[in-house]
């Protein structure tokens, strides 16, 4: 029995956070022809352009195609992590409540990814250059994971209330 009164992490972050790479795809198609030849397929750590390759369908969408991997092996993560999490648990309440935990993070965590692998595709397309293109985004993606993590820690850190 679940005593845990807050309610389960939901899934459904996964369909916007595919939605919001699909859109961004459909950018992207609607950019292609007026992009340049070669495109940038890779940036330093002040936003320059640093590589470059032929456009072509794969050179323009794989940060697209690796944003979905992404967010799809955090979402089979989500799926099978209770499973995991139960499988060498000898304490079934404190197992489910790290799963929870550790589920909450992943279902937050996707939309953040494909936000920033959006941005980052659409700024390239655009050919938008500058370290405010990039750090930004990076720097609140990695605090908002902190903040998740640290979120994550204190719920499993603080024993459940016991049942009524």
């Amino acid at each position: 029995m679940n005593t845990d009164p807050r309610p389960a992490p939901e899934r459904t972050w996964f369909v916007p956070s595919l939605l919001l790479l699909a859109a961004a795809a459909v950018l992207g198609a609607y950019l292609y022809p007026g992009m340049p030849d070669p495109v940038p397929v890779h940036w330093d750590g002040a936003g320059i352009p640093d590589r470059f390759a032929g456009k072509s369908v794969l050179a323009v969408f794989s940060p697209l195609l690796i944003g979905t991997g992404v967010v799809a092996f955090l979402w089979l993560l989500y799926r099978f992590l209770p499973a995991m999490a139960a499988k060498g648990a000898q304490d079934a309440a404190r197992a489910a409540l790290e799963a929870r935990a550790g589920k909450d993070v992943l279902a937050k965590l996707a939309p953040a990814l494909a936000v920033l692998f959006c941005w980052l595709c659409t700024t390239g397309w655009l050919g938008l250059a500058s370290p405010w293109t990039i750090w930004p985004p990076v720097l609140l993606l990695m605090g908002f994971t902190l903040w998740l993590v640290v979120r994550a820690t204190r719920a499993v850190s603080v024993p459940p209330a016991p049942p009524r």
